[in-house]
């Protein structure tokens, strides 16, 4: 599962090179710093993600967490000593932050953080040990680093992306204008070159045709490493505590769309194409059956 994301990350780390290689070429009309060392530097970064006060300063500046009070570091103690012990790992292995957020949920966006909300500290111990068993279940399981590294590379395209996406809103006049002729006839004459020049590109690399399936092939790779997580949990003991919170979740999601307007509904099927993560009666669903199913 861990390879099938990276493959899938390709274009993404591609396109990311791409930038740091134009930059590169700017590096060296500047200051004759030569092209393949900006490029090679770059991939070379992405060691920097294993190394741990790199991850510190990532969760820090970066995703917005905090370390743990000693009351908070006592109160999670337990429950992850629990937790690592079960999993044959070193609790030390791991450090654990706090987000702040009125939600019941943790995360383990790298290589060895998890990061645990601070509304999920409320939850009895069981509960809890259930939550950071789930995301010890994507560390041993490699989803963690193969999803920050895949992050790392891409983020150099997704920069210039966000870059154009701001200016094209800052210069987008406040107020629209009914267009001239002038400006349909302009459109038209712009659309129809991106339109060959698409094509043109296509022909020449058939294989860029499957580019826009890769985020929907993405999505569901990280909903199979979620359910992946939750066996992993479950294989530790962890199954009915795990079950028991996914049925919390259940029921808040099931009062929070009594109150949504009918029309967030209409374009579920295809949210939940590109969604991240499975609904929680899937979740729930496939770790009841892995339950019930006999194991020797």
């Amino acid at each position: 599962m861990a390879i099938s994301s990276l493959a899938l990350h390709l274009p993404h780390t591609v396109a990311g090179l791409a930038v740091m290689t134009c930059l590169g070429y700017l590096v060296e009309s500047w200051t004759r710093f030569p092209v393949w060392a900006t490029a090679g530097g770059w991939l070379l970064s992405g060691m920097l993600i294993f190394h741990h006060p790199a991850e510190s300063f990532l969760a820090r500046h970066m995703l917005g967490y905090r370390p743990p009070s000693l009351a908070e570091q006592d109160r999670i103690s337990a429950s992850w000593d629990d937790v690592t012990a079960r999993f044959g790992v070193e609790s030390t292995a791991y450090r654990l932050w706090i987000h702040e957020s009125g939600n019941l949920n943790a995360e383990a966006p790298a290589g060895r953080i998890v990061a645990v909300t601070s509304a999920a500290l409320r939850l009895p111990p069981g509960q809890l040990g259930a939550v950071l068993a789930h995301e010890l279940g994507h560390h041993v399981t490699g989803h963690s680093w193969t999803a920050l590294l895949a992050f790392w590379y891409a983020l150099p395209a997704r920069l210039i992306w966000q870059l154009v996406r701001t200016l094209h809103r800052l210069t987008k006049p406040l107020r629209p204008s009914t267009p001239t002729r002038r400006a349909l006839k302009a459109r038209n004459q712009l659309l129809l070159v991106t339109t060959l020049l698409t094509l043109v590109v296509v022909y020449l690399f058939p294989w860029l045709a499957l580019l826009p399936l890769v985020p929907v092939l993405l999505a569901a790779v990280k909903r199979r490493t979620e359910l992946r997580a939750d066996r992993s949990a479950a294989a530790c003991g962890f199954g009915p505590q795990l079950a028991y919170v996914l049925e919390q979740f259940i029921t808040e999601e099931g009062g929070s769309k009594l109150s949504a307007p009918p029309d967030t509904e209409r374009f579920r099927p295809v949210a939940s194409l590109l969604s991240s993560h499975p609904d929680h009666h899937t979740r729930l669903q496939s770790l009841q059956r892995y339950l019930e199913s006999p194991r020797s």
